[in-house]
């Protein structure tokens, strides 16, 4: 049974509540009704495209989309977390629904940050979205080097997330992408790489991605040293040739 609160918000958005609820129909009949109801925020200050998105609706986002005028920017679609529809769909990882964004008149911003930071790109890759991120960074050109507000960038999430596809993605396709970046706490991408166990990751960073084994963070420790345990700690050092600490 619906609260009252969710029958009042209905009410006030009944546009987000037809999109939330899958009905494409009523959607279509509000929007064709109302057209104003498209640039309407709820209370999340999520607007129906947000939440076409969120629902990882293609068809209603190019419906709506085809009803948006074309000189308006979808940039100044931000929702309370800074979140603008590029950033949900990145998050729900629908390529269709990316192309659909990023070939909308206004030019779309593939950098768009939220209010921690974070770009399309690096929320991509830590929902491990690979087709997604190959467009964002092969067809769309997403800066791979941007930093977040802990100075994480699209490597050292691939990393930390241990999937090896993104990580030789970011690597071998990021334009200028510094290998042996840093972040807030001075760890690089093959810290975090250890640091979650990941030490299949950390090899390939090493032996083909170029990464500094000797690299110190801010506390003066190399990326072995704050490796999740001993054993891949070990496993680390004797795939890349590194003598075991005594």
């Amino acid at each position: 049974m619906a609260s009252s609160t969710d029958e009042t918000q209905a009410k006030q958005h009944p546009l987000h509540n037809a999109i939330k609820e899958g009905n494409t129909k009523l959607a279509e009949h509000l929007i064709q009704t109302d057209p104003a109801l498209l640039y309407s925020k709820d209370e999340d200050e999520r607007t129906p495209l947000h939440w076409a998105c969120s629902r990882d609706n293609t068809h209603l986002v190019r419906y709506i989309l085809d009803h948006t005028p074309s000189k308006l920017d979808l940039d100044e679609f931000t929702d309370s977390s800074g979140w603008t529809p590029l950033h949900i769909a990145a998050s729900i990882g629908n390529v269709e629904i990316l192309n659909l964004l990023m070939h909308h008149e206004v030019e779309v911003d593939v950098d768009a940050v939220t209010n921690t930071g974070t770009t399309p790109l690096q929320l991509s890759i830590s929902k491990q979205h690979l087709p997604f991120v190959r467009a964002l960074l092969g067809e769309f050109g997403a800066n791979a080097r941007k930093k977040d507000k802990l100075g994480m960038s699209a490597l050292h999430r691939a990393a930390a997330g241990g999937n090896l596809a993104l990580v030789q993605e970011v690597v071998e396709h990021g334009k200028n992408v510094n290998v042996n970046a840093k972040d807030n706490q001075g760890w690089s991408a093959l810290h975090h790489a250890l640091a979650e166990g990941n030490g299949d990751v950390a090899v390939w960073l090493v032996r083909e991605g170029g990464a500094d084994v000797n690299l110190v963070d801010d506390d003066g420790l190399k990326p072995a040293q704050v490796s999740v345990d001993e054993k891949v700690g070990r496993y680390f050092l004797e795939q890349i040739g590194q003598p075991l600490a005594q």
